[in-house]
């Protein structure tokens, strides 16, 4: 304190500034193998502070690894889309032949009555000449 005190103060006493000097020398007198340490340590200081660690590398790494998988974990997963059930593929001839049997089953329309007579009686005509054609002709 009483340093602060006399150094606020342009004028010392020379009896307590050589007292001062003194003793500053005497402190700093050491073997010239400290000073030599002491610029080994800080030399050594300096160069570390340049050189990057490879340790910091990998903890990059591992926290984009750890984002990586933390994002995986957050988001939702996506249900898989709905498998459509294979459509059966129908051939045109199967179709035809069942719209001809639908139009069968379903009958004649009332309108067509009188025309299915003839369509009837003709056919009944047409297998009467051709029996007595047969028959005409294995006599012979």
């Amino acid at each position: 304190m009483t340093a602060k005190k006399f150094s606020n103060d342009h004028a010392l006493p020379p009896d307590l500034a050589a007292s001062w000097r003194a003793e500053a020398m005497r402190d700093s007198e050491r073997p010239e193998e400290f000073w030599r340490g002491q610029q080994v340590q800080i030399r050594a200081r300096i160069e570390s502070r340049n050189v990057r660690k490879p340790r910091s590398l990998w903890l990059a790494a591992a926290t984009a690894a750890l984002i990586f998988f933390a994002v995986l974990l957050i988001t939702p997963a996506s249900p898989p889309p709905p498998q459509v059930p294979p459509q059966a593929k129908l051939d045109a001839d199967q179709e035809l032949l069942l719209a001809v049997e639908r139009a069968l089953a379903a009958g004649t329309p009332e309108a067509l009555q009188p025309l299915t007579l003839l369509v009837e009686s003709s056919a009944n005509n047409h297998e009467v000449e051709t029996i007595s054609h047969k028959e005409h002709g294995h006599e012979n």
